[in-house]
């Protein structure tokens, strides 16, 4: 009898629904794409070693992605992690494992390195967050905390707690 129930039950109940898996329906390899704004100049390109669409929540995974936020008078901002993820909507990406954030003079030279780890970036609002430490570089200062606001197209960084700072005066 149990051998005639099984043979009767429909076995595709049971097999894994190609739409309920998490798989990527495509992928591209060395993904470069570009946001102009409504002046027609570049407002933010975003790169990757390799990026995937999944089709069952719609949301994009990266490998090794790097962003350039432009603006309009003054230096871009880089920030480039080891993994990302894009929401579905795209208002939402998180920058995963560790992250590296800079900013060069108009002379090319790095004026301000920042070190941190998951962070949850709003690319329309040129905003990110995390909760862990942060370490930020400058040519005289290096500024250890944990937590930060950052509000990129204002320049302004704010570490949340555990601050401390290290002024190295320059050397004539």
């Amino acid at each position: 009898g149990s051998f005639w129930t099984l043979s009767r039950l429909d076995l595709d109940l049971f097999a894994p629904n190609a739409q309920q898996q998490h798989t990527p329906d495509f992928y591209m390899e060395n993904f470069v794409t570009t946001k102009m704004n409504e002046f027609g100049t570049v407002h933010r390109r975003v790169e990757a070693e390799y990026m995937a669409h999944f089709p069952d929540t719609d949301t994009h995974e990266f490998q090794k992605p790097y962003m350039v936020m432009y603006r309009q008078a003054a230096q871009p901002w880089h920030v480039r992690s080891e993994r990302g993820w894009l929401s579905a909507s795209g208002d939402v990406m998180l920058l995963l494992g560790k992250v590296h954030i800079w900013r060069d003079d108009a002379n090319g030279v790095k004026e301000l390195d920042v070190d941190t780890e998951d962070l949850r970036v709003l690319p329309e609002r040129e905003y990110g967050e995390t909760d862990k430490p942060v370490v930020i570089t400058t040519a005289t200062t290096q500024t250890h905390g944990v937590g930060m606001k950052a509000y990129l197209a204002e320049s302004r960084l704010e570490l949340l707690s555990k601050v401390h700072t290290r002024h190295e005066p320059t050397r004539k």
